[in-house]
């Protein structure tokens, strides 16, 4: 569990200063945190529930939960980020 928490922060540890704090996220913000990262998550959503409601497909609602959750997060994030400039 420690090892991967490791990977991960190496990984997301945009400033290289061994933690992973918001002046990371900040930095990662702008490359993938905006409207069409929200527009992905909306229609991965829309797309997934019409293939269930059409019967091409029996996805489990957790996994649209889990995009919708997505969806929340960057609009949480880009509010933030446009609120302090």
């Amino acid at each position: 569990m420690i090892e991967m928490k490791k990977k991960i922060t190496a990984l997301l540890d945009f400033n290289e200063d061994g933690e992973l704090t918001v002046d990371d996220i900040q930095a990662l913000a702008p490359s993938i945190i905006r409207h069409e990262g929200m527009l992905m998550a909306g229609i991965l959503i829309m797309i997934g529930s019409l293939s269930n409601v059409l019967g091409y497909s029996d996805i489990d609602s957790d996994l649209f939960w889990c995009f919708a959750g997505v969806a929340a997060i960057l609009e949480y994030i880009d509010d933030i980020r446009k609120r302090r400039r």
